[in-house]
């Protein structure tokens, strides 16, 4: 059985901990040369806050690697503050990925990053709502909808956005978010651990335990997919995670087929496995 470590952000969750390990890459190369001088620390800036903050004092931690890319659009004053437009991208290893093209933030030389603010912050709150989001998304692969916690921590930070002075965005987000916890997404949620210990199994040389947890899978899949056809959390989970399908039913021209009615757009990787 593969043991998994895990970690709670700011919030009270009696696991073991759990660190991010985030690598960012920001772009504003066509911005003015003053612009770009106003943000030549922003992607440290930006890496220290996930990376050297204390989430908890267990000494007991596994990485959750992820990575970020930012592209500052534009850049625009107002009220005194200078408002930036942005593209956010952020994938952890294991498949979870979210893309947003809707961040608006204040920012000046000498920002303070800081956790844990009362007033609500577009900047440090969004850069939590996404570590929650990856994080409960990761939580739930270790045990049946664990990554619950973290969804409501990020509700609550949605739910703060909309009332804010930066309502940019924070809709939609919300919407996304209220897709994945509904009730018609959470077959899939249920699934996840099974998946994950069946690709363990599957690399241990246990194939037929792998398969047996992996038909688990695909009927949870099926139940998603009678429901929402399209399901946008259900096209990442493919999108993430198509080719070790392919590897646990390599051969198995029944439950492939069924891959390929699921996820028409890997077909050609399901049908190499037959």
């Amino acid at each position: 059985m593969k043991i998994k470590i895990f970690l709670f952000i700011c919030i009270p969750f009696f696991l073991s901990a759990q660190v991010m390990r985030v690598s960012v890459d920001v772009n504003f190369a066509h911005l003015e040369p003053i612009e770009q001088q106003f943000l030549a620390n922003f992607k440290t800036q930006v890496e220290d806050y996930f990376n050297n903050y204390s989430w908890t004092d267990d000494e007991f931690e596994t990485d959750i690697e992820t990575n970020i890319s930012i592209i500052i659009e534009t850049v625009t004053e107002k009220s005194f503050e200078r408002i930036y437009k942005t593209q956010f991208l952020i994938k952890s290893v294991s498949g979870e990925s979210f893309y947003d093209k809707e961040w608006e933030f204040p920012y000046q030389q000498g920002y303070f990053f800081e956790h844990n603010q009362v007033q609500f912050d577009p900047l440090c709150n969004f850069l939590d709502y996404y570590a929650f989001m990856i994080l409960a998304g990761e939580m739930d692969t270790y045990g049946t909808t664990l990554g619950t916690t973290f969804y409501d921590a990020a509700l609550d930070i949605a739910n703060r956005g909309i009332l804010s002075e930066y309502p940019r965005g924070w809709s939609s987000r919300l919407s996304e978010l209220l897709k994945i916890t509904n009730v018609r997404t959470r077959p899939l949620r249920e699934a996840k651990p099974d998946f994950f210990e069946a690709v363990y199994l599957y690399d241990e040389g246990k194939t037929a335990e792998a398969r047996e947890l992996a038909l688990k899978v695909l009927d949870a899949i099926e139940k998603v997919v009678s429901e929402q056809p399209n399901n946008k959390y259900l096209r990442f989970f493919f999108d993430a995670h198509y080719v070790a399908f392919a590897r646990l039913f390599a051969g198995d021209g029944e439950s492939l087929n069924r891959l390929i009615n699921y996820d028409n757009k890997h077909r050609e990787a399901y049908r190499e496995a037959l």
